[in-house]
């Protein structure tokens, strides 16, 4: 049993650290880049955010 806790908290913790780097994205791009702000770019900085988690998660080095 609390393996599965275990598991479901490491899943949470891995959408968090998509969030805060896909907020870090968002600002980046709508602050010094000068993008407008808009759902569909909150939509892919969480994304990008996802994507670099799983690149960094699955790394060979």
């Amino acid at each position: 049993m609390s393996n599965l806790v275990f598991e479901i908290l490491l899943r949470l913790a891995k959408a968090g650290a998509a969030l805060a780097v896909g907020i870090l994205v968002y600002l980046v791009a709508t602050g010094p880049l000068a993008a407008p702000g808009s759902p569909e770019l909150a939509l892919l900085a969480w994304l990008s955010g996802a994507a670099f988690i799983l690149l960094v998660e699955s790394s060979p080095i």
